[in-house]
């Protein structure tokens, strides 16, 4: 930047321009005021001049307007143009005709808008003429006066353009006595202050302080200086601190890198005892997949077979299960006789995986075992059952317990039974969840399992708590047997399935066969939960009772 841009950038020429706009605006106001006292004193002079002239010639204007001479008024109309400041004078008689008039021919064509503006209002004048006989009075005619604006204004301007100029003087020689007195106070020193601070070596802020300005020992120039001053023997500190922590900082860096190349070392020896353990892991985890692959394909090896549920007569039966995990917790069974009974059971053990899928299997093979024995009585099967279960339980050191229910279905009615439409009848025992029978025609009943046994392998004896209710079917009725698993499934808000929708669903499709019932629901289900996981096994049995005709083929899924 040049100096002369300097200069004008200056605090000094910056206080110059402030000091000039805020001077001059007041002068300006200050001359508005003086400028409309001054107007108003013209308004009062010149008012006050007209009513003196009008009252100097009174008695020889009515007493020309009485003779109704022309002569007369001649004479008075001429005197009154003797005064600068009329420019039209007219004499009127009583009935308005004209008796004398005189006017400034060299103003006729001279305008002001300005004199006009400030001064129109009081430069026409009208007077009656009234001549006073005894106690009456009597009008004999009419004055009229018409100042010129230029003559009215004339010393307006005159005194408006002094006032201008004294007030013009005034502001300049103000401005330049604050410049004068700012610059002499405070730009100047503040010039000195900052060519001494220009002398200060960075590297080294302490060794050279800035000296005090003279005369400004105790005003806010020298506590600029203390102050400034007290920061530079800070930042000289601050700069022999940064010199000591930058040495600590190295000495600290040496022996933080000595630290490192040692932690290297125990990190190598530890990552190889790590990748050493993950071998080993790995072998382990290969062998467990086995060991589960195994279980999974044990657990679905002693299911029911599509063989199987296809050899029982009368009966349409379609089953379905999936494992939450690799080996589920659920159970299901279907045993047919030769006199034509089935054998139904349907349990799930708390949780899943590889100890609930051994209790399940644990239950399998005692309920074959019982069932193979022709144990008859429901009571004592869940009995014995019940004690098998919680000893090996009790051995296995687990907490797992299952809820099961037992369907003995036989064809005909039952003993004692008159109604002829009953083909065949049902005997349940056992808690678990509802079982939900589809009656021809659609509806719906639910049969509560809840006091009809206690969940197996909680106590030693449940034999007490066991009960056994009878349900009789009729030819196109529907029983459908499940698991929580599909009750409670999720969706993505956590809004569970529910046994009302499960039982919408069988009732819009119960006069169809047992497989389309069986995927109507599944379908329904995966539909509900979408792409969330499955939280716990899906199992379900459908059967559907069929008379007289070749039982339909039944898949299991």
């Amino acid at each position: 930047m040049s100096p002369a841009a300097s200069r004008f950038r200056g605090l000094t020429a910056k206080q110059a321009m402030v000091t000039v706009v805020v001077v001059v605006a007041l002068s300006v106001a200050g001359g508005f005021v003086e400028l409309f006292f001054d107007w108003h004193a013209k308004r009062d002079q010149v008012q006050a001049q007209v009513s003196q002239i009008i009252g100097a010639i009174d008695g020889s204007s009515v007493e020309a307007a009485y003779q109704l001479s022309p002569q007369l008024a001649a004479k008075v109309v001429e005197g009154l143009l003797d005064y600068e400041i009329i420019r039209t004078a007219r004499l009127l008689d009583n009935f308005g005709d004209l008796l004398a008039e005189r006017r400034r021919d060299q103003e006729a064509a001279a305008k002001s808008g300005l004199a006009e503006f400030l001064f129109g209002d009081i430069l026409t004048y009208r007077r009656d003429l009234v001549r006073v006989e005894g106690a009456g009075k009597t009008e004999v005619g009419r004055l009229e006066i018409q100042l010129s604006p230029l003559a009215v204004a004339h010393d307006f301007y005159d005194r408006a353009m002094v006032n201008a100029a004294l007030g013009l003087l005034r502001a300049l020689g103000i401005v330049a006595l604050v410049v004068g007195i700012f610059y002499a106070m405070i730009t100047r020193p503040l010039l000195r202050l900052a060519q001494a601070v220009s002398w200060v070596d960075p590297s080294r802020p302490g060794a050279g302080l800035v000296p005090t300005l003279a005369g400004h020992g105790h005003d806010e120039l020298g506590e600029l200086v203390d102050s400034l001053n007290a920061l530079l023997a800070s930042s000289q500190r601050g700069l022999n601190e940064r010199d000591t922590a930058q040495a600590e900082l190295m000495a600290l860096t040496h022996d933080l890198e000595r630290r490192v190349a040692e932690r290297t070392r125990e990190v190598e020896v530890a990552n190889e005892e790590i990748r050493s353990l993950n071998r080993i892991l790995k072998a382990e985890n290969v062998r467990m997949g086995t060991e589960l692959d195994v279980s999974r394909r044990i657990q679905q090896m002693v299911l029911p077979t599509a063989a199987e549920l296809a050899g029982i007569g009368g009966l349409d039966v379609a089953t379905y299960m999936e494992p939450a995990n690799e080996v589920g917790g659920d159970y299901y069974d279907i045993l047919h006789g030769e006199d034509g009974r089935v054998r139904f059971g349907i349990g799930d053990v708390t949780g899943h995986g590889l100890e609930s899928g051994v209790v399940m299997l644990m239950t399998q093979s005692a309920v074959r075992t019982m069932v193979t024995g022709d144990e008859g009585s429901a009571v004592r099967v869940l009995d014995i059952l019940n004690r098998t279960i919680f000893h090996n339980i009790q051995r296995m050191g687990s907490d797992k317990n299952l809820t099961l229910a037992l369907l003995d279905y036989r064809p005909g009615p039952p003993e004692g039974e008159g109604d002829t439409s009953v083909t065949s009848h049902m005997r349940i025992s056992g808690q678990h969840e509802s079982i939900i029978v589809a009656r021809h025609g659609g509806r719906i009943e639910l049969i509560d399992t809840m006091d009809l046994g206690l969940p197996l392998g909680l106590v030693d004896e449940i034999g007490s708590f066991v009960a056994e209710v009878t349900v009789l079917l009729r030819p196109g009725d529907t029983v459908i047997l499940y698991t929580d698993g599909i009750t409670e499934a999720a969706d993505d808000q956590h809004r569970l399935y529910g046994l009302e929708r499960l039982c919408g669903v069988i009732a819009d499709h119960w006069q169809d066969a047992s497989e389309v019932i069986k995927d109507a629901i599944i379908a329904d289900v995966k539909t509900h939960i979408g792409a969330q996981p499955l939280y716990d096994d899906l199992t379900l049995i459908v059967f559907k009772q069929v008379e007289g005709t070749e039982p339909q083929r039944a898949y299991l899924a």
